[in-house]
């Protein structure tokens, strides 16, 4: 079974290559891996245009500053409720109408608001009518608004050794006791360790692999269902698209993706530049949170932990796809009175992203705001901002050794011919 061509093949409706399903779609964000995951090379990161779109229900006006969240919901077992305020305790008729009210306005606005408050708003649709449709989403509905944020495609080179750092790594570096790093490990069904995605929601690359192909390409694969027209829900694809052979097949290529590299300019002057932005970046406080070796992992970059980065880099804390069940689910905070599990924390929270492969990975941050290297530098808010203002308080000289230090951090080298 040939990886390569599964990640990068272009999938079609009712695709002949499928195991009886129905192939691309109802709806999707791509019609191939490589079409989202190609900077710097096949399975590099993605291009601003194409983020994904993430829709978010919820009441305007939230002075906290979090990303619409003067009200939060609960979904648990006992159903969909709305809960008002932060206070666990608040009940009574009116909150209770209030939230009937809210739900039913919400389910009229994208059905999978009864699944989740944040609902990937796939890009494409099979039929021809759902671009009209979307269109209709973002904005006002009664009382609550829809708004939009996005998420930028994550570089892949280097998954497998990614996947490979012990856990006890990562817990050994949210055990250390400093002020600013502060991070914590993101936990994931059964406890285990999150190390994929933005939130670190996934924890092994066959569970984000799975999880992209039903959520992004709409394909029915063995324990993920394909992503639903929410217009249409409960369509039940025929058979799978990809079996256990292909998921397994596609999981190993992505795993043996080459490692970024870093190279030495050849100019003397070129290196000493770099060599004295390496430093300039230790000094300020990058490497608390981007550590250059995590594990067993040289030049890494990251800790792998989730960190606060303030309320301008606030988003929501995890989506799901409609019919296809969570894709970035909140990761459950570990109990700490200082940090309460609330939503505007929790959409503050980011997975530091491994800087290994920087040059060739722009444009940065979650949704690729920002356009250049010191750009996302000085974007760094919350536990970040101390590094963000020591940054800004280089020498202009000083600035762009770090950037130089920086563009040294490339992807693989592609193979001749």
């Amino acid at each position: 079974m040939d990886g390569r061509e599964l990640f990068e093949r272009v999938w079609a409706v009712n695709d002949p290559r499928g195991h009886g399903g129905d192939g691309l779609g109802p709806v999707f964000n791509a019609r191939s891996c490589v079409e989202c995951h190609d900077r710097g090379g096949t399975g590099g990161g993605g291009l601003a245009g194409r983020n994904i779109d993430v829709a978010t229900v919820g009441v305007p006006g939230d002075a906290g500053g979090g990303f619409f969240y003067s009200f939060s919901m609960n979904f648990g077992g006992d159903g969909f409720q709305y809960r008002f305020g932060y206070d666990p305790t608040a009940a009574g008729a009116a909150a209770r109408s209030a939230g009937d009210r809210a739900a039913a306005a919400a389910a009229a606005a994208h059905p999978g608001f009864l699944e989740s408050p944040s609902v990937v708003l796939h890009r494409f649709g099979v039929d021809p009518s759902y671009q009209a449709w979307r269109a209709t989403v973002p904005g006002p509905h009664g009382t609550l608004n829809v708004a939009i944020s996005q998420r930028n495609p994550t570089p892949l080179f280097g998954a497998g050794l990614i996947e490979s750092i012990p856990d006890e790594a990562i817990l050994a570096a949210a055990r250390r006791r400093n002020s600013q790093s502060r991070g914590r490990v993101s936990r994931v069904e059964g406890g285990r360790i999150g190390r994929f995605g933005w939130k670190a929601q996934a924890a092994t690359l066959a569970e984000f692999v799975r999880s992209a192909a039903s959520g992004e390409l709409g394909l029915e694969v063995p324990g993920r269902r394909q992503a639903d027209d929410p217009r249409l829900p409960g369509g039940l694809s025929p058979g799978l698209d990809m079996d256990e052979a292909d998921c397994e097949a596609l999981t190993r290529f992505v795993r043996d993706l080459p490692r970024p590299v870093a190279f030495a300019p050849a100019a003397a002057k070129e290196a000493i530049d770099v060599e004295e932005g390496s430093r300039a970046f230790r000094s300020i406080g990058c490497a608390v949170c981007h550590l250059p070796r995590l594990g067993d992992v040289d030049g890494l970059y990251s800790d792998l932990l989730l960190h606060d980065m303030g309320p301008d880099l606030s988003d929501v804390g995890g989506y799901a796809v409609f019919g296809a069940g969570p894709l970035a689910a909140p990761a459950a905070a570990a109990p700490d009175p200082a940090r309460a599990d609330r939503p505007d924390t929790r959409a503050r929270e980011w997975r530091t992203p491994p800087l290994w492969g920087l040059r060739d990975s722009g444009p940065y941050l979650h949704d690729g705001r920002a356009a250049t290297v010191s750009q996302a530098i000085l974007l760094h808010g919350g536990q970040g901002l101390p590094s963000a203002e020591r940054f800004a308080r280089l020498s202009a000289r000083r600035r762009r050794q770090v950037e130089a230090f920086l563009m040294t951090l490339s992807a693989p080298a592609r193979p001749a011919g």
